[in-house]
């Protein structure tokens, strides 16, 4: 049985049982539907499966988007920029917990 064949087949099942996308039912109907598949139909229909994956794929891929050189350089600014402003704030956020902790032990100490 081909993937498209099975497909259509789930998508009927769905609307005859007015099931919701992401249910529960769906999930144990796909479930059973696999079940009663022999292991020989679901290596026939292998090839098939892959091939609609594949083409997908690129499909998918058509779509991405990559950015140009000018919005690298400008988000990689950005990334240098936060990072040493963190750094920043990091090292002073250390140095003030440090000069406390510091002045608490003298006085402990005596």
């Amino acid at each position: 049985m081909s993937h498209k064949l099975a497909a259509a087949r789930e998508r009927g099942k769905r609307e005859e049982a007015g099931l919701k996308v992401g249910s529960t039912e769906i999930r144990r109907a796909k479930a059973a539907a696999a079940d009663e598949e022999s292991i020989g139909e679901r290596l026939k229909a292998w090839p098939d499966r892959t091939k609609d994956f594949l083409e997908e794929v690129r499909a998918e891929m058509k779509k991405v988007n990559y950015p140009g050189r000018k919005e690298v350089q400008a988000t990689t600014t950005v990334v240098i920029i936060t990072v040493f402003i963190f750094a920043a704030f990091f090292y002073v956020t250390d140095a003030v917990i440090q000069f406390g902790l510091d002045h608490l032990l003298r006085m402990f100490r005596g």
